[in-house]
């Protein structure tokens, strides 16, 4: 789990699952659940690779699955807003 160290609010959390508990499929895979605007959860489920979130909040975070179906560089896009998401606004 990656938090920030000010308010204490997790940015990421990275877990290895059942993958039945998010998409068909058996075994276990790793997952990274990052923060999304609530507006844009319904279209990121929608590709390949995104999953409603498994242990948080369905409203305001997807679960990533690990097993390079997205690219590195739209991981680190989700993983980039999700900081923003969820930094402090006090300065």
């Amino acid at each position: 789990m990656y938090r920030h160290q000010d308010n204490k609010k997790w940015i990421t959390i990275i877990m290895y699952i059942e993958q039945s508990k998010i998409s068909k499929g058996e075994g276990m895979c790793e997952v990274m659940n990052v923060k999304a605007p609530p507006a844009d959860v319904d279209r990121l489920i929608l590709e390949e690779g995104i999953y409603e979130c498994y242990h948080m909040n369905k409203k305001n975070w997807v679960s990533i699955i690990l097993d390079d179906t997205l690219e590195d560089s739209r991981i680190e896009e989700l993983l980039q807003q999700s900081y923003l998401l969820t930094k402090s606004s006090k300065k």
